[in-house]
């Protein structure tokens, strides 16, 4: 062992707590200002007769008085029992936007008293789905996807990983766009590819962020849809019905009820209807909505399927149909004089599904009428890999269907497909 040099230093701690112990009390130092003012007959006032310290005056007070007028009355929230002014003996089914339906797409059939009449989107669409091309349209597509999901400058803190079959084990906190970001930019820059390039023929449509709807409904009970449109696009004129009333079984989905996996809750205000539509542009053209990983969940904590995806797809948009019918023709309406149509886009910025739906009458699955009708086309993946490889982006096996789709949707009720 080798003996290493010895540093004599000094211990700074303990010259530190002599000078706090020798400078705790100070000394007035006599500046004999006092005996010359004196000697010259300069009068001396003292000062504490023009300051005052509001410590004092606010000592005299009542202290109620301080509380009601600094802090204000302290209202308590009140308890989430019967006791609440809003509680409710019959409870009220809620679906809201993390909200999956637990059989998927025959669930929300039968919620929604809808039919698929045909496989993929209604034929209307296949005419014009090549009538309209951008130039350099799958370059603009591909610089917006790689744009939105690798050179944004955001950077958090992504979930935690888990592995089901390492539940114990912790992997390394990844950084990166959060979801819900990504989903918007890469929505937002393609819609605004599509209205860039079709110019003045889109000027009766509108564009809404983040709009909320509460729709409440009677179906053996309270039913509220509590959804978001992510984007919505608003038009002047609404879009035509593609059938006329047609025929058809609903899903069995015996034994299962179809309200099953809905929240149920108690306190709540009973047949409050919310809904932004109004005016000018109060036709829904197409929703968005998006679907935020970190968000949706099936409510038994079981992996979300393809076929719930589907139905939350057909969930958002019964809602929002109903929403627009009770803004146009009063919220009691159950027979529409008029069908409302409108088209859905749902993505998690990477794979797109396409549907259209057409709602033709309010009544429940239990009553004999009219059947709302419901297309859809497959999932579609915008890409299958989009990124970094040894410092070099990436974009893998880029799909031209979806931006053709897409576009074709914001064509449908233009000047230029009316021609």
């Amino acid at each position: 062992m080798k003996i290493t040099q010895v540093l004599y230093k000094q211990n700074i701690g303990r010259l530190i707590k002599w000078q706090w112990r020798a400078q705790r009390k100070k000394t007035l130092i006599e500046t004999n200002a006092e005996k010359v003012l004196a000697a010259r007959n300069i009068p001396i006032i003292d000062s504490k007769q023009f300051l005052k310290e509001p410590i004092f005056e606010a000592q005299k007070q009542d202290i109620q008085q301080l509380l009601d007028n600094v802090i204000g009355p302290v209202k308590l929230q009140p308890k989430l029992n019967n006791a609440h002014p809003l509680w409710n003996y019959d409870p009220c089914y809620v679906y809201g936007d993390h909200n999956v339906l637990v059989r998927g797409l025959d669930q929300a059939k039968v919620f929604t008293n809808s039919i698929e009449p045909e496989s993929g989107l209604p034929k209307y669409f296949k005419d014009l789905y090549e009538a309209y091309r951008l130039p350099n349209q799958d370059e603009h597509v591909q610089r917006i996807i790689t744009a939105s999901l690798l050179y944004d400058a955001v950077q958090e803190k992504l979930p935690i990983k888990k592995d089901p079959k390492r539940p114990a084990w912790k992997f390394p906190r990844d950084y990166g766009i959060p979801d819900s970001r990504r989903n918007n930019l890469i929505v937002s820059r393609l819609l605004q590819l599509c209205e860039s390039s079709v110019g003045s023929m889109s000027s009766n449509k509108l564009i809404a962020k983040d709009v909320y709807f509460k729709v409440p409904l009677q179906r053996n009970g309270n039913i509220s849809l509590n959804v978001r449109a992510d984007l919505l696009l608003l038009s002047d004129s609404y879009l035509a019905p593609y059938v006329d009333e047609i025929q058809g079984e609903l899903p069995d989905i015996y034994p299962l009820d179809y309200k099953v996996s809905l929240e149920e809750i108690n306190i709540y205000h009973k047949d409050e209807f919310i809904s932004p539509l109004s005016g000018k542009f109060n036709n829904i053209h197409t929703a968005f909505i998006y679907y935020n990983e970190t968000e949706v969940k099936n409510l038994y904590e079981t992996p979300v399927l393809q076929s719930q995806i589907f139905g939350r797809s057909l969930m958002k948009s019964y809602a929002f149909a109903v929403a627009n019918a009770k803004s146009k023709y009063g919220e009691n309406v159950k027979e529409l004089s008029e069908p409302i149509t409108l088209q859905c886009v749902h993505t998690n910025s990477q794979w797109f599904h396409f549907s259209v739906f057409q709602l033709n009458s309010l009544a429940g699955p239990e009553e004999n009428g009219k059947k709302n009708i419901y297309w859809q086309a497959p999932l579609f993946n915008l890409f299958e890999e989009c990124v970094y490889e040894d410092g070099v982006p990436i974009l893998k096996d880029y799909n031209q269907e979806v931006f053709k789709n897409l576009l074709s949707f914001y064509m449908n009720g233009t000047e230029y497909e009316l021609k």
